[in-house]
């Protein structure tokens, strides 16, 4: 009976957790701020100048994307060097470009795990 208090505490502590982080604002992790489709849109419609990067394949770009959004092709796993033949092509330069001249803008990259 003591097992099944604990696994049940631990259980509903989860739970409890994620609901709690599925209502949360923007989130910090590993340096980068996480935020949700919601805080987002409210971005976009206050005008707030900020970059969305969309990085799913181009097919997937041309079929679906967020309004406004600037593709650039990455890949799910970490790019150490540079490899064109996982961002369609493009270059570190084409990234800059991308990204353009304002260095204090927002930036949201979003993408899609299928694994």
């Amino acid at each position: 009976m003591r097992i099944f208090k604990s696994v049940w505490f631990f259980g509903l502590s989860a739970i409890f957790l994620v609901c709690l982080l599925s209502r949360a604002p923007a989130q910090d992790v590993s340096g980068y701020t996480v935020i949700s489709a919601v805080e987002l849109k409210r971005m976009q419609d206050s005008g707030t100048g900020i970059l969305v990067i969309d990085t799913l394949p181009d097919s997937r770009y041309k079929q679906e994307h967020i309004p406004r959004a600037k593709h650039f092709e990455f890949p799910n796993e970490n790019m150490d060097p540079w490899d064109k033949s996982k961002t369609g092509g493009k270059t570190k330069d084409d990234f800059a470009a991308a990204l353009g001249e304002d260095k204090d803008k927002p930036i949201v990259f979003y993408c899609s795990d299928e694994k």
